[in-house]
């Protein structure tokens, strides 16, 4: 088992018992702060980069799964850095750069009919960023230079609160309410 596989089965139990702590006490708030916003672009041959700005603290892994969250979700990819990311980051989700290691190959092609969920994340479970969900028909409507992410009920934004903007607008409003 790898150190962030380790990383993610904590994860999973943590959230876990985040949601029976929930049902138990009727508590509010056991989720891992929030340190910045997700964001899913392609090269100009079409390749899924993800993107992140860090609004403050930091991030140094990043999951992509298939499915829900639920148990029927399957882990698809991770990248970790040695130096964690803070600002504007991006990279080839197949391939790493930029400082992002790839620590479980995604697929050589990924499936149609599937939605697959980005975010950053730490190893410490500390902080995340929101999380951004595609399929193959968002990555191919995309162009390079236009990110989708998650704005919520926002003018512009589509019925599941996901826009999708230029690179700028994505900095901008990626940590408007940080």
């Amino acid at each position: 088992m790898t150190l962030l596989q380790g990383v993610l089965m904590r994860i999973r139990y943590a959230a876990a018992a985040c949601a029976v702590l929930a049902v138990l006490a009727s508590s509010t708030g056991c989720t891992v702060p929030g340190a910045g916003s997700t964001g899913i672009t392609v090269t100009e041959e079409g390749q899924p980069v993800g993107v992140l700005m860090v609004c403050h603290h930091h991030i140094d892994s990043a999951v992509l799964y298939s499915g829900d969250g639920g148990d029927e979700s399957e882990d698809v990819g991770s990248w970790s850095r040695a130096e964690p990311a803070t600002g504007f980051v991006t990279w080839p989700l197949r391939t790493g750069g930029g400082g992002w290691s790839v620590d479980r190959q995604p697929p050589a092609t990924l499936e149609r009919q599937r939605t697959y969920v980005l975010y950053g994340a730490t190893e410490d479970n500390s902080w995340s960023t929101t999380d951004v969900s595609f399929t193959l028909a968002h990555l191919a409507a995309l162009t390079p230079g236009r990110v989708r992410y998650f704005g919520g009920e926002v003018p512009g934004a589509d019925d599941d609160g996901y826009l999708t903007a230029s690179i700028e607008d994505f900095r901008a409003d990626a940590c408007e309410d940080d």
